[in-house]
């Protein structure tokens, strides 16, 4: 009796705990992030990425579609407005939109 209610206990903390970070991820996710910076290019041709750095100097790769990166890379040096969100595990910029900022 003793063991099974303590493997019960066990099983519904672990449980718990599993939603509360699936929860966490996800609203970390879904949080937009406005950047304000510089388009610059990073890598290599024939596979250049467009990057943004920011004012204060922090640098985020760009993610986003071929056609997006393309139109990034014509504005490089030109001041841009990002949306999107941040990839709490590897720290680059997950695109939405973007617009040119006089």
């Amino acid at each position: 009796m003793k063991k099974s209610f303590i493997c019960i206990m066990l099983a519904l903390f672990c449980i718990s705990m599993g939603f509360s970070v699936n929860k966490n991820e996800q609203a970390d996710k879904n949080t937009k992030v406005v950047i304000t910076g510089y388009i610059i290019s990073k890598g290599n041709m024939p596979f250049p990425q467009a990057a943004i750095q920011t004012t204060d100097g922090q640098e985020y790769l760009i993610i986003c579609n071929e056609k997006s990166n393309k139109k990034l890379l014509n504005t490089q040096g030109n001041k841009v407005k990002l949306t999107g969100y941040i990839q709490n595990d590897t720290g680059f910029f997950v695109l939405k939109k973007w617009k040119k900022v006089k």
